[in-house]
């Protein structure tokens, strides 16, 4: 059977339009009986081993759009032969037929509808119609398409069954790649969203262009997706590729799309992104609960620094479970790495839409959570993704910093943690960061330059850990303890610095002790300052924060700082005088055989 499908593979592949419908009913990948099965009536799905059957472009609507909303765009928009092509086989005749067989005018079906209730414009490639390759008929009415939606100033939706590029068509198919992004790219600056939904198979000029530009990336299981044909990478590679290689679930688990989703559930995972995406509710964010048993700490920095790291304290994703509803997880930094180190998504917090990123420091190994490149390239992808379309952002802070390993090294990590911390700093958007266990050196401080920074009680900030700090200064790590304290890293010591803007209570012994009630009353202190920022003009909030970090730790004023400067010294030179004093009028003891004597 796995020969029969790796078959069917190369053939979607040609130019040629492959039978991918059973020819009887019985699934071909696993043979079992599809008569009288809803699902394979209602989505073309096996009931039995979920393989997923091509769709034609109108089907594909029927599945995602509310009924009877399509409108089609475009259909006059015709083109054959324009560079007089000549084969084995008259490719006007193969256009021809292929618009008799199918139905349809081109490849690309474009046009207008409605997600529950929210209109859309759409855009599918069917592979019915030459292997759903974009030449310059389907490039003019996909750029049309994004044209449209920008102009309308609503979502795109796109759904590829495609070979890629139609080489009948030679140059002038090429260049349909450039012409589709430049559409593109002017519906991004609209601010609104583009998600390309990717089905088998999804290769060539289509993947590397205007899918991978898409804001989010949804794939259908075991869809062959990538740039190059699978005969192309097998005959590289000199065998058969590894089983699940060059798939949706492949590509998911490098960062390279955000979901694989099951065609059952693709119009509701729509709907929920565009509510996230274009939600423009703003609550005031008034809550009334009762606060609960929580209290602040009075712990010894050693004894915070221990509770920070407690294995059973709650994580990124605890809270995030916690305090938001529909997390829709995004994955990746879409340069080949999904570092489980970050979560990032889309959430409903207090009614309304954020993006979170969230470090994750894993139960079963709390002194292990480093972050690597890819953990910031991703961090700062969420962010932009925030920054357009206006969402807030909320970043949790957990981590005991970036890794310092020669591969992550020469990964980018430098480049990585400093584009991270810019495109924080820089985002339009109100921020708050919440340190929620050990926050260490830059993996820390990059992703906790917010408008806002919170800390939980007993949390801790700290330029690096104690043991690393302990060894650097006495060559000791036992004396740890005693660095922490001196090092200030509580997070009232925070606040009294003014590197946080407030302090968040834990429940009885501390967060570990109550999950719920621990983000339940993190889930209000972040509403509380969430309010507070959106009540400003957007250029007050941002010029704060310039000033913010600016301003901290600055150097005294003119006046102050010479006066401190000048006492500083003097001291230092009453002490450099006092030793001079001893080293010349005491002998040790050793030189008389009894106490020191004055010469």
């Amino acid at each position: 059977m796995r020969t029969r499908l790796r078959e069917l593979l190369r053939r979607s592949e040609s130019a040629e339009t492959p039978e991918l419908e059973p020819t009887h009913e019985h699934c071909i990948s696993c043979n079992a009986d599809l008569e009288g099965s809803r699902s394979f009536e209602r989505y073309k799905v096996c009931h039995s081993c979920g393989f997923h059957f091509h769709l034609t472009a109108r089907e594909r609507l029927a599945t995602l759009l509310d009924p009877g909303s399509f409108h089609e765009d475009d259909r006059s928009v015709t083109a054959i032969d324009p560079i007089s092509f000549e084969g084995r086989r008259a490719y006007r005749a193969r256009v021809i037929n292929a618009q008799r067989r199918t139905g349809l005018a081109e490849a690309a079906l474009t046009g207008t509808g409605n997600i529950v209730g929210r209109e859309v414009v759409v855009a599918v490639l069917d592979f019915s119609f030459l292997g759903g390759s974009i030449g310059v008929v389907a490039g003019e009415r996909l750029a049309r398409a994004f044209e449209k939606a920008a102009a309308r100033k609503t979502a795109i939706i796109t759904v590829c069954s495609t070979a890629g590029t139609r080489m009948q068509e030679g140059l002038l198919a090429l260049m349909q790649a450039p012409r589709i992004a430049a559409a593109a790219k002017k519906h991004e600056r609209t601010g609104q969203p583009h998600i390309a939904i990717v089905t088998d198979p999804t290769t060539g000029s289509a993947y590397a262009g205007f899918v991978s530009l898409a804001d989010v990336i949804i794939a259908e299981p075991n869809a062959l997706v990538g740039y190059g044909a699978l005969r192309a990478l097998e005959e590289a590679e000199g065998h058969d590729l590894p089983k699940g290689a060059h798939t949706s679930e492949s590509h998911l688990k490098h960062g390279l799309i955000d979901a694989v989703v099951p065609r059952s559930h693709l119009r509701d995972t729509v709907a929920l992104l565009l509510d996230l995406i274009q939600n423009e509710y703003h609550p005031g964010h008034q809550e009334g609960r009762r606060q609960g048993r929580a209290t602040h700490t009075q712990h010894a920095a050693w004894q915070q620094l221990q509770l920070s790291r407690h294995e059973e304290r709650p994580n990124g994703l605890d809270f995030i479970a916690r305090m938001t509803n529909s997390f829709f997880e995004l994955h990746g930094d879409r340069l080949g790495e999904d570092d489980a180190g970050v979560a990032t998504g889309f959430a409903w917090l207090g009614g309304e839409a954020v993006m979170i990123v969230a470090q994750i420091r894993p139960h079963d190994d709390p002194a292990g959570a480093w972050l690597r490149p890819g953990a910031f390239r991703k961090a700062a992808r969420a962010m932009r993704i925030a920054g357009r379309f206006h969402l807030p952002l909320i970043t949790i802070v957990d981590t005991a910093g970036a890794h310092p390993a020669l591969g992550n090294e020469e990964s980018g990590l430098g480049h990585a943690i400093a584009t991270c911390m810019a495109t924080m700093l820089e985002l339009p958007t109100p921020t708050v960061a919440v340190i929620t266990g050990e926050a260490s050196s830059e993996g820390a401080m990059a992703m906790a330059v917010a408008d806002r920074v919170l800390m939980m009680d007993n949390a801790v900030y700290e330029v690096m850990r104690p043991e690393e700090a302990a060894k650097t200064l006495y060559g000791e790590a036992e004396r740890a303890g005693e660095v922490a304290e001196r090092l200030r890293i509580t997070s009232h010591d925070c606040l009294k610095l003014g590197i946080v803007d407030a302090t968040v209570p834990e429940p009885g012994e501390g967060a570990h002790t109550d999950h719920n009630e621990a983000a339940m009353l993190l889930r209000r202190s972040i509403l509380r300052e969430l309010n507070s920022l959106q009540r400003m003009r957007d250029k007050k909030r941002l010029d704060r924060r310039y000033d913010r970090y600016r301003e901290i730790g600055s150097t005294r004023s003119w006046l102050r700082g010479t006066v401190e400067r000048r006492i500083a010294h003097l001291v230092d030179r009453g002490g450099a005088a006092w030793d001079r004093f001893r080293r010349t009028t005491v002998r040790r003891r050793d030189d008389f055989g009894g106490d020191d004597i004055p010469l």
